[in-house]
């Protein structure tokens, strides 16, 4: 007798498709290995099953943000409200579109990350040329410090993939500790430059310097205790 492989309900032999879940069942070969064995014909569907998921989600929330704009635009031209907010939320809207786009996985990983970068650049010109400021906190603030978080999560990616054949009980929070000492270096010349004209390093030496004994204390560790116990560690954590 044959059963599902997905519910596991028991079907009759030359049942298609399973009466319970309608799975498409295997074609079992009727041929016989030496052994006297019979072997079904694998069939992977979870990409397949992967990307309707994925499409029933994009179309959705797409129907959502469509429906959201068209009432914005009807408010807009119809009803003497603060236009100002219109824009932001319709700003916000698209925004959000485009996140849930590229976090969905459509592209390669490296193109998703980059669209999404480019998505945080386009929202926040949106939202400095809707609010009108005299400043310029887009041009000192918002793209350096939307550029730094992208290439730090860059390096720490590319790092992590040529670090993750190695134990990860180490080696992700060493990369964890290295990307926030770069952040921080990063956010606190950002904020020197514009704050006093010149570099002036404070508290990101004081995170630099309490990481990197963090990362030689661990890697102290981790290399000086039994061969047994860091296996008994690495089962213990599931790494």
């Amino acid at each position: 007798m044959a059963y599902c492989p997905k519910c596991g309900v028991e079907v009759e032999q030359d049942t298609k498709n399973c009466p319970l879940c309608d799975y498409p069942l295997p074609d079992v070969d009727e041929t016989l290995d030496p052994q006297g064995r019979k072997y079904p014909q694998a069939i992977n569907t979870y990409y397949e099953d992967h990307l309707g998921k994925k499409n029933k989600a994009i179309f959705s929330i797409g129907i959502i943000v469509l429906s959201l704009l068209v009432i914005l635009g009807v408010v807009y031209l119809v009803y003497p409200w603060n236009h100002a907010l219109i824009k932001y939320i319709a700003v916000a809207d698209l925004t959000v579109f485009a996140v849930v786009f590229f976090s969905l996985g459509y592209l390669k990983p490296k193109y998703n990350f980059l669209g999404a970068y480019l998505t945080a650049l386009v929202a926040t010109l949106c939202i400095y040329l809707i609010s009108g400021s005299q400043n310029s906190w887009y041009f000192h603030y918002a793209v350096p410090i939307a550029t730094l978080i992208y290439l730090d999560i860059s390096i720490f990616m590319f790092i992590f993939k040529h670090t993750r054949q190695r134990s990860q009980l180490i080696y992700i929070p060493t990369n964890l500790i290295l990307f926030a000492i770069v952040f921080a270096i990063g956010l606190d010349s950002i904020i020197s430059l514009n704050f006093w004209g010149t570099l002036h390093l404070t508290w990101s030496l004081i995170v630099a310097v309490s990481g990197i004994c963090i990362i030689a204390l661990l890697q102290g560790i981790y290399h000086r205790i039994p061969e047994k116990t860091r296996i008994m560690l690495k089962k213990k954590m599931h790494v």
